[in-house]
């Protein structure tokens, strides 16, 4: 497993606490996961929290949130089709678990 801590200070966001990096890693594998493979790695969607974790900090709202996690699906890992519904869901708790630690 990637050690949050260091992830987080090299990736520049060092006063984001490992906490809630590791809270977005989580729901990503728990709660979104768009290839459906379970017992991934913990690490799995990592750069991808990164991303998220930025636009959320700098106001990206729910649908912005929403249409990165398609993006992703689709761009990165070549999926046709997306749940765009769970993709909502993810986005609102993305953005509540970040912006509820870092306000």
């Amino acid at each position: 497993m990637k050690c949050y801590d260091s992830y987080v200070a090299s990736d520049g966001m060092g006063h984001l606490t490992a906490e809630i990096y590791r809270r977005v890693c989580d729901i990503l594998c728990d709660e979104w996961n768009p290839i459906g493979v379970h017992g991934l790695p913990r690490d799995e969607y990592d750069s991808d929290a990164a991303g998220l974790i930025r636009r959320i900090m700098s106001g990206g709202e729910e649908a912005a949130i929403s249409s990165q996690l398609v993006e992703i699906a689709r761009e990165s890992m070549g999926l046709s089709r997306v749940d765009e519904e769970r993709d909502r869901r993810v986005a609102m708790r993305l953005i509540e678990v970040v912006t509820s630690d870092t306000c």
